[in-house]
C-alpha cells in the first residue's frame, strides 16, 4: 500500500506541474492513422504488415515508454514468447512451448538469437545486454529454417540497435531512478563526421538492489557501443560495429519452496519450507531450512551457505555490414566476431556454490545477393560460423563436487535460397531451401567426488548403513569447499585429514576411505571425447494474396531443425537433431482509413525429437544435467492481434493467443535416489550401478512454458494541454493461464495463471524534446514464481519475478 501510494502520488505530481512547464507554442496535430513499423526480418526492408509471416515487432520508442530494459521485459509485449531465468547466465527461450531449459554452455538454444544481423550461438550476450538506443526488436514465431536455418526450430529475436544518420547531429538521454534504488541511465549521440560519413555512440548503466534478502535479484550492468557508416556513394555502403557490456552484482537469485523426502509408500512427500518469495537462498532463515534437507547419499544434514553469490560476465563484439548495389542486385555481406567471459559464482538450483569459468568465442560471416529477373525475385546466400568453448565448471552440492573440463567446437556451413514469383499483381508464391552441414567435437574431463556414508555400495546408489554408521554426528562427514581439479581436490582432504596422507589422484575410478571410519569418498574418472556431424535440407512454401492494398492473405509451410550435440555426462554424450513441420494461416489487414490493424494466424506445429534436459542420474549414481531426444508433440492455436485508434490521442491494443501443445510421447528415466516424477511408470532394467531405472511415461502433458491462453492488453491516452505541451497515460496488463516449469511435472511446477499491470503517466513537449514519466510496474505487487526447479539435492526451489516497482524517468532527444 505504502508502495502504491507513492507511485500514484509521483504521476499526481506529474499532472500538477504541467502548468509550470508550458512552453509558448502551439501543439502540433498527431497523425490520425496507425504509424507503420518497418522489419527486415525477411532481409529485406518492409512494413510489418507487409511481412507474410507470424511476426511480433516492438519499435525502441516504445521500449522506452514502457520500461522494457532488458530481455526478460520483453514477455510483456510479446504474448508468444518466455523467458525463465533459473540462474546463471545462460538464457533460456522458449515460443510456444519450443525451447529448452539451458543450463549448460553447450546445449544449443532452440529459438535463435541475433544481434545487429548476427546470427548468435548463445542468447548471453544479447539477452545479458542493455536494450538501449535500439531500432526495434522482432519475435518471429516458427521455424525460420531458410534464413535463419540451423537451431531456428521455435522462432528467432532480433534485436536492431538505431543506426547512424548521415547529415544529422543528435543527442539523446534517458535518466530513471525508483525503489530499490534503481537507476537507469543510456544516452546515445549521433555525429555527422563528414558528408557521407556518420558516428554513433552510445552508453547505458542500470543498478538496483537485490529484491531478495541476501541481496540476490539484483542488477549491475554497463554496456557501450559505437557504430561507423560510410557511404561513398548511393550504391555502397560500409557500417562497422562494436559493442561490450559487463554484467556484475550478485545475479539472480531464488527461494526454498520444501524439500522433498521419502516415504513409506516408495515416493517422496514435500515438506514446505513456509519462507517468502524473497527470503533468497542465503539468510538465516533460508539456512536453517536448508540445514533440514538430509544429503544423500553421505545421509548427513546440509550446511548453511558460505560463499556469496557473484554475477562476473563480460560480452563484447565486432561487425560490419557491406551492401552494393549492382545492376543485377544487392550484394551484402556481414562478417563478425563476438566473444563472452564468465567468472560467476551462483546458488541455483539449491547447490552449496557452483562456479562457471568460460570462455566463448564466436566468428560468422554471411553474404547474401538479392535481386529480381522479371516477375521472380530471389535471394541466395551462404553461411559459415564457428564457435569455440572453453570451460571448467564446478557444481558443488556439498557431498558431491562435480568438476567438468571440456573444450567444445563447432563449424556450421549452410547455403540457402528463396524465390518469389509474382503471379500476378496481387498473388506471389514463395518457395526456398537451406542446407546446413554441422560438425561439432568435444575434448573434456569429468571428475565427481561422491562421499557415501559407510562406504561405497555395490549398487553405488543405497548405502548400507545410514544413522547407524553415525553419518548424521556433526563432523562425521567431510563438506566440499570450491575446487576446480582432482589433484586440488584430493589435496584439500588430505590437510584436512579426511582421507590417508599418503593419497593421490590417479586416472580411472578411486576410492578413498575416511580416516574416521564412517563412510568412504568415490572419485569418477570419465574423459569425453567425441565428434558428430549432422546435415539437413530445410525448405519452406507459402502463398501470399493482396485482398486489398491494406489486406493481405497467406499460407506457409516451413521446416525446422536444430543440430544434435555433445554433453559432459558419463553415460550418454550425444543426442541427437529435432526437427519441426509448421503449418500457418494468416491474415493482416488496415481498415476504417488506417484506424484499426487486425492480424490473425492459426496455426499446427508438429515437432518431432524435441531435445530436452532434466536432472537425472548418471551411471555411477551421480546426479547430472542431461539432455536428450523427447518423443513427439503437437502444437497448435491462433493468435489475434488487434491495434485501435478511435481517436486522434486514443490508442488500444489487444494481443491473445490459444494455444494447446501436448506431448504425444514423452519418457524420461532416472533412478532413485531423485526418482521423483509425477507421471506413471515402469521399470526398465538397472543403471551401471545396478539401481533400478524407471521408465516415466509423460505422454500427454503439456509442453512448458505453453499457457493455454494468453491475453496482453493496453491503452493510450493522450491530453494536449496547450503551449506546446501534452500529457500520455500508459495502461498494460498481461494475463498469462497456468502453464508448467519443469519436466518433473510436480505439483509446485505449476505456474499459476497470474495478472502483471503496468501504468505510466508522461508529461512531454510535442516537439518530443523533453519528457518526464512516472511509472509504476507490477501493481499487484506478487512476486511470480516463473522459473521451478526440482533441486538436485531434493529440494524445490523458485525463481520469482520482480516485485512492485515504481519511479521516474528524464528524457531529452535534441
Amino acid at each position: 500500500m505504502r508502495y502504491a501510494l507513492l507511485g500514484t502520488t509521483a504521476l499526481a505530481a506529474l499532472a500538477i506541474a504541467a502548468p509550470a512547464l508550458a512552453q509558448s507554442q502551439p501543439s502540433a496535430p498527431a497523425p490520425v492513422g496507425l504509424s507503420e513499423i518497418v522489419v527486415t526480418a525477411q532481409r529485406k526492408e518492409e512494413s510489418l504488415q507487409k511481412a507474410a509471416i507470424p511476426i511480433d515487432a516492438v519499435s525502441g520508442a516504445d521500449l522506452v515508454q514502457r520500461g522494457i530494459t532488458s530481455a526478460l521485459d520483453v514477455t510483456k509485449a510479446v504474448p508468444a514468447i518466455s523467458l525463465p531465468s533459473p540462474g546463471g547466465n545462460i538464457s533460456s527461450i522458449f515460443i510456444r512451448g519450443v525451447g529448452n531449459i539451458t543450463t549448460s554452455s553447450y546445449v544449443d538454444p532452440a529459438v535463435t538469437p541475433s544481434y545487429d544481423g548476427v546470427v548468435l550461438g548463445r542468447g548471453g550476450g544479447v539477452f545479458g545486454a542493455a536494450f538501449y538506443d535500439l531500432a526495434r526488436i522482432e519475435v518471429l514465431k516458427g521455424p525460420q529454417g531458410i534464413l535463419y536455418g540451423r537451431n531456428a526450430t521455435g522462432g528467432a529475436v532480433n534485436v536492431i540497435p538505431a543506426r547512424p544518420k548521415l547529415g544529422e547531429n543528435s543527442l539523446g538521454f534517458n535518466l530513471g531512478y525508483g525503489n530499490f534504488n534503481a537507476v537507469d541511465i543510456d544516452a546515445h549521440v549521433n555525429l555527422s563526421v563528414s558528408a557521407n560519413s556518420a558516428l554513433r555512440l552510445g552508453g547505458a548503466y542500470s543498478s538496483h538492489d537485490g529484491y531478495n534478502r541476501d541481496g540476490t535479484d539484483d542488477m549491475k550492468r554497463q554496456s557501450l557501443r559505437a557504430q561507423y557508416l560510410i557511404e561513398p556513394s548511393s550504391d555502397l555502403s560500409l557500417r562497422i560495429g562494436a559493442d561490450y557490456t559487463h554484467v556484475g552484482g550478485k545475479g539472480i537469485g531464488g527461494s526454498y519452496i520444501g524439500a522433498f523426502v521419502p516415504n513409506a509408500a516408495g515416493g517422496y512427500t514435500m515438506v514446505p519450507a513456509n519462507l517468502s518469495t524473497s527470503e533468497g537462498f542465503n539468510t538465516p532463515a533460508a539456512n536453517a531450512f536448508r540445514g533440514q534437507i538430509l544429503g544423500s547419499p553421505a545421509f548427513a544434514f546440509l550446511k548453511p551457505l558460505n560463499t556469496d553469490q557473484r554475477a562476473d560476465s563480460t560480452y563484447w563484439g565486432v561487425n560490419a555490414e557491406l551492401n552494393w548495389k549492382t545492376g543485377i542486385g544487392k550484394v551484402t555481406v556481414i562478417p563478425a566476431y563476438r566473444e563472452s567471459v564468465d567468472h560467476s559464482v551462483f546458488y541455483g538450483p539449491a547447490f552449496n556454490t557452483a562456479m562457471t569459468n568460460e570462455k566463448i568465442r564466436q566468428t560468422s560471416l554471411e553474404a547474401r545477393f538479392a535481386g529480381s529477373v522479371g516477375k521472380i525475385d530471389y535471394v541466395a546466400g551462404g553461411f559459415y560460423f564457428n564457435e569455440k568453448i572453453n570451460a571448467n565448471n564446478q557444481y558443488n552440492q556439498e557431498f558431491v563436487l562435480p568438476i567438468v573440463d571440456y573444450r567444445l567446437k563447432t563449424d556450421s556451413l549452410a547455403a540457402f535460397g528463396q524465390l518469389t514469383g509474382h503471379v500476378s499483381d496481387r498473388f506471389r508464391l514463395v518457395g526456398g531451401a537451406r542446407f546446413t552441414h554441422d560438425t561439432k567435437s568435444i575434448n573434456g574431463l569429468i571428475n565427481n567426488f561422491i562421499t557415501f556414508c559407510g562406504g561405497p555400495p555395490p549398487a553405488l546408489i543405497t548405502p548400507p548403513a545410514s544413522f547407524a554408521a553415525g553419518c548424521a554426528a556433526p563432523g562425521a562427514m567431510p563438506y566440499y569447499p570450491n575446487l576446480l581439479n582432482q589433484n586440488d581436490t584430493v589435496a584439500w582432504l588430505k590437510a584436512n585429514n579426511w582421507i590417508a596422507p599418503n593419497s593421490t589422484a590417479q586416472a580411472g575410478y578411486q576410492v578413498f576411505p575416511l580416516t574416521n571410519g564412517v563412510g568412504a569418498i568415490l572419485k569418477t574418472y570419465n574423459p569425453v571425447s567425441d565428434s558428430l556431424k549432422f546435415s539437413r535440407v530445410t525448405w519452406k512454401a507459402s502463398a501470399e494474396f493482396d485482398l486489398t492494398p491494406r489486406n493481405l492473405l497467406y499460407a506457409t509451410v516451413e521446416t525446422g531443425y536444430r543440430a544434435g550435440g555433445l554433453q559432459m555426462t558419463e553415460s550418454k554424450t550425444s543426442y541427437k537433431p529435432e526437427f519441426i513441420t509448421a503449418y500457418t494461416i494468416g491474415s493482416k489487414n488496415r481498415f476504417l482509413n488506417n484506424r484499426i490493424q487486425l492480424n490473425m494466424e492459426a496455426f499446427i506445429w508438429k515437432y518431432r525429437d524435441q531435445q530436452i534436459t532434466y536432472f537425472t542420474v548418471d551411471t555411477s549414481g551421480t546426479l547430472i544435467n542431461s539432455s536428450e531426444n523427447a518423443g513427439r508433440a503437437t502444437i497448435k492455436g491462433f493468435d489475434v492481434d488487434l491495434l485501435v485508434k478511435p481517436a486522434r490521442g486514443t490508442t488500444l491494443n489487444a494481443k491473445v493467443q490459444h494455444l494447446d501443445a501436448t506431448y504425444d510421447n514423452l519418457h524420461l528415466y532416472t533412478a532413485a535416489p531423485r526418482d521423483n516424477f509425477a507421471c506413471p511408470f515402469t521399470f526398465t532394467g538397472a543403471s551401471a550401478g545396478g539401481a533400478p531405472v524407471k521408465d516415466f511415461n509423460c505422454s500427454g502433458n503439456p509442453l512448458l512454458y505453453s499457457p493455454k491462453w494468453t491475453v496482453n492488453l493496453g491503452a493510450e491516452q493522450k491530453v494536449p494541454l496547450g503551449h506546446g505541451l501534452e500529457l500520455v497515460a500508459n495502461l498494460d496488463t498481461a494475463w498469462r493461464d497456468q502453464q508448467w516449469g519443469g519436466f518433473e511435472y510436480l505439483a509446485f511446477e505449476s505456474i499459476p495463471a497470474y495478472w502483471t499491470t503496468d501504468a505510466s503517466l508522461t508529461l512531454r513537449t510535442d516537439d518530443g524534446k523533453w519528457a518526464l514519466t512516472g511509472y509504476i510496474r507490477n501493481m499487484e505487487n506478487k512476486r511470480r514464481d516463473l522459473a521451478p526447479q526440482s533441486a538436485p539435492i531434493g529440494a524445490a526451489i523458485g525463481h520469482f519475478s520482480a516485485p512492485r516497482t515504481f519511479g521516474l524517468r528524464l528524457s531529452g532527444n535534441f
